[in-house]
């Protein structure tokens, strides 16, 4: 009976902590911790104010998003990834859907530098570059 119920729990465990379904290659390049250099757009066009160069976002290859600011956490939640008709360019983009408010970005990643764009209109855009 013990080992039944051992036996269980591992494969509990190791599928719980399987990886996420990405829609293609470079949708894996997202996972990793992430540093804020700038945004820009909103309303006013002035960008996020309230980002500054401690914010961090951390993508876990899990589905474990995390958002740091000074290294207190802030925010966390599951993510998936997935393709998407971006309301900016009417075209299919990589999306990231955070949990389950449906609130999404389109993202593009290049070189170590993340673009992140709000999928509403009068969103914010955003820089990371990798750490």
């Amino acid at each position: 009976m013990k080992k039944t119920i051992l036996i269980s729990l591992l494969t509990v465990l190791i599928l719980g902590c399987g990886k996420i379904n990405t829609p293609n290659a470079e949708a894996e390049k997202l996972f990793g911790t992430w540093r804020f250099v700038s945004s820009s757009g909103g309303f006013s066009g002035a960008g996020n104010a309230s980002f500054d160069a401690t914010d961090t976002y951390e993508y876990k290859e899990n589905g474990t998003f995390s958002h740091r600011k000074d290294g207190q956490l802030m925010d966390q939640m599951n993510f998936s990834l997935q393709l998407g008709t971006s309301i900016t360019g009417q075209t299919d983009q990589l999306m990231i859907h955070y949990g389950l408010v449906g609130y999404r970005q389109s993202f593009q990643i290049q070189n170590d530098t993340l673009f992140l764009s709000d999928e509403v209109y009068d969103g914010f855009q955003y820089v990371f570059v990798r750490e």
